[in-house]
């Protein structure tokens, strides 16, 4: 399938909310080098790494023009690595991810053939020999810890096979090729490299000088989760279901809802999708996956309110269906973007809820603990009546070209013709509810690949948490996780719930009336 350039790369060409970016008529266009130090390519903390950066950077069109792989040609794949593009040997799988997932538009190259000179290279593990591009950055993760930056040291071998670490490293080195490539205004923001190494642990947010310097990883013996809720199966679920998914020996229950395909616009950001995937319904997709790494799962290709009142579907695994008949639900991963979805979402009063979410180059989970005094999913996220937004819209449209409206017609997915006779006299009932829900929505956002990933990662890595020290634990250093691009690492915040929202009264009423024996 070909896909229009201009289409897959829009989304990281609009401006970033934070104002840090510099404008599109700036960027430039490289081929870019990822090379892998071929003892750690035999480890599977390597090959994540590697297979997760490569996605990403296949995903920034109109920026990574093509990927030059140096990889040793005869490295097996080891299990659970690649969600799609799977060969015999580790450099074939690389190479048929970015050819799934770019087609023409990201070429291939093997190392030593005759290319245009390198602007940048990614070297993931134990660096040798000089660098052979202007900017070369080191990766190496292993486990919760990652490195990236030009001045590494470390004799052992990755050991872990968790996906954590190697997807958050190649999360922030992805983020570092787009920030030189798509360019920054003068001030804004921090490059990694150049005295600005980044050397962290994902499991306790905390920076150190040097590797050997960094928070040992906790012991983590089982891998079992509890069944749990994906409420919305689009970027950000795809991730924590690749994060989840690649874990070893992992089990659990997973039901998937979304009422939408995958669109190639999003195509940008969806790590677990190739062009071939077009038009695929979300929650199928998604489950089906997570099924293929030992869950048992449950898809819903419809809207949550619709899953909540069993409209045309057959019960879930039967533990579960008994609590859903008395409105029970325990867990809940939330990647729903839109505000009516949350409100409805909270108003469950689920016994946890981890949410996901991205904002420019900023990514986030949050988790929604109603035992405590933190906000809920509700807070800050006013639902405002569609109607009252459409009708907003079509006066922002008026004053337009017939050219304008309809290219803002097609990114938003609406039918132009329909919309402008919807626009001449909105009583014609030309739009479907769809229609007016896509339109009611407006533009879509800024967004780039690497970030959504990073906050599916989190996402995971918050579940992970609660599964392993109880939800004590997970909000011990505030409920909100931040993973900064702009500015790259990690950091915790506090939050408090919004004066006049109801959760204040009903986490004492409708929460504890559930969960509390």
């Amino acid at each position: 399938m070909t896909a229009d350039l201009d289409q897959l790369a829009d989304r990281h060409f609009r401006p970033d909310p934070q104002g840090a970016l510099a404008t599109p008529e700036s960027a430039r266009r490289a081929c870019v080098l990822v090379a892998i130090d071929p003892a750690v390519a035999e480890t599977k903390a390597g090959q994540d790494t590697v297979w997760m950066l490569a996605n990403l950077l296949s995903r920034q069109f109109k920026l990574v023009t093509g990927i030059t792989l140096d990889i040793p040609s005869q490295v097996a794949l080891r299990p659970s690595v690649a969600a799609f593009g799977e060969a015999p040997t580790l450099k074939e799988t690389i190479a048929n991810c970015i050819r799934l997932v770019a087609g023409k538009h990201v070429s291939v190259h093997d190392h030593g053939s005759a290319v245009e000179p390198h602007p940048i290279e990614i070297f993931i593990g134990r660096p040798s020999g000089a660098p052979r591009a202007a900017l070369r950055l080191v990766l190496f993760a292993d486990g919760w810890r990652l490195f990236l930056g030009d001045a590494f040291a470390a004799a052992d071998l990755p050991r872990s096979e968790l996906t954590f670490g190697p997807y958050m490293g190649a999360c922030f080195a992805a983020g570092e090729v787009f920030k030189h490539l798509r360019g920054m205004k003068p001030g804004k923001g921090q490059f990694i490299g150049e005295g600005h190494d980044l050397c962290l642990s994902l499991w306790t947010t905390r920076t150190a000088a040097s590797w050997v310097e960094l928070d040992p990883d906790p012991a983590i013996e089982r891998l079992d989760f509890p069944p749990f809720y994906l409420a919305g199966a689009g970027a950000v679920a795809q991730a924590a279901a690749l994060s989840i998914g690649g874990l070893p020996g992992v089990t659990g229950h997973a039901t998937g809802v979304d009422h939408d395909p995958l669109d190639l616009s999003n195509d940008n950001r969806y790590a677990l999708a190739t062009l071939d995937d077009d038009r695929e319904p979300k929650a199928p997709f998604l489950t089906a996956f997570l099924a293929g790494r030992g869950f048992t799962q449950y898809p819903h290709a419809g809207t949550w309110q619709d899953y909540v009142t069993r409209r045309n579907r057959p019960p879930n695994r039967s533990e579960l269906d008994a609590l859903e008949a008395h409105f029970r639900y325990r867990v809940i991963l939330s990647c729903v973007d839109d505000n009516a979805a949350r409100h409805a979402i909270q108003n469950l009063w689920p016994e946890l809820i981890i949410g996901g979410s991205t904002h420019g180059l900023t990514a986030k989970a949050i988790a929604y603990d109603m035992a405590g005094d933190q906000l809920c999913l509700k807070c800050y996220n006013p639902v405002v009546e569609r109607n009252e937004l459409v009708k907003k819209r079509l006066e922002e449209l008026r004053p337009m070209t017939p050219e304008a409206r309809a290219q803002l017609f097609v990114e938003l997915g609406v039918d132009p013709v329909k919309a402008e006779e919807h626009l001449r006299d909105p009583r014609c009932g030309q739009l479907s509810e769809q229609d007016l829900n896509r339109f009611a929505a407006g533009e879509p956002m800024m967004s780039v690949g690497f970030v959504s990933v990073a906050a599916g990662v989190l996402l995971a890595a918050q579940f992970l948490r609660f599964v392993h020290l109880g939800r004590e634990g997970l909000v011990e250093d505030g409920p909100m996780l931040i993973a900064n691009f702009y500015r790259p690492g990690l950091r915790w915040l506090r939050t408090s719930p919004e004066q006049g929202c109801d959760c204040a009264t009903r986490r004492l009423t409708d929460w504890s009336s559930r969960w509390v024996a």
